[in-house]
């Protein structure tokens, strides 16, 4: 899988991936958002061993990348049911708070909804993902910039590295819905 708009272009992962992958998945910093302060302490063996295991599948491990440098990684999960999962992640700091997450979110929406592979397979007519309760930056984006709509909030829904328990905000976006908003 291979998407591109301007600066912004998100593939499918490969092996050659594994070591950035690696530092960033064990960074605390970087994964804090998705609340694992500590990182997640993976062995580069067991980050290798996941990127093997979406080979050939419909769901998707990417890198994000801008002016060729990988900035970031998504993951999207076509479960049935018409829906789509994905999660994404902006890893380099310096790409963050520039305004490219819009961009690279309603990218890999359009691909999800418009692509004939997956379409022909599981037709998508929805897309939902959720984000820790706190983070306030990621909602506003996705309430006011890509025009999702806030379906649940769960409290306590687990607990992170540190027995902190966190509360999650789920949202979806339906087909008609993003291309209206595109309007």
């Amino acid at each position: 899988m291979e998407i591109s708009k301007g600066k912004l272009l998100i593939r499918s992962v490969t092996a050659s991936d594994a070591p950035l992958l690696n530092k960033w998945w064990n960074d605390g910093k970087v994964m804090e958002h998705a609340g694992f302060p500590l990182g997640l302490n993976q062995t580069l063996e067991k980050t290798e061993e996941e990127i093997d295991s979406w080979k050939g599948r419909l769901s998707q491990l990417c890198i994000i990348e801008i002016d060729g440098q990988p900035v970031g990684e998504l993951s999207y999960r076509i479960r049935g049911e018409g829906a789509a999962y994905p999660g994404w992640k902006i890893c380099e700091a310096s790409f963050q708070n520039q305004g490219y997450g819009p961009q690279i979110i309603r990218l890999l929406f359009e691909f999800i909804f418009t692509d004939e592979r997956i379409n022909s397979i599981e037709p998508i007519d929805r897309i939902v993902w959720d984000t820790m309760l706190d983070n306030k930056r990621a909602q506003y984006v996705y309430e006011e910039k890509i025009g999702a709509r806030k379906t649940d909030i769960k409290e306590k829904s687990w607990q992170d590295q540190l027995g902190n328990w966190r509360d999650l905000v789920y949202y979806e976006i339906s087909r008609e819905e993003f291309f209206s908003a595109g309007e």
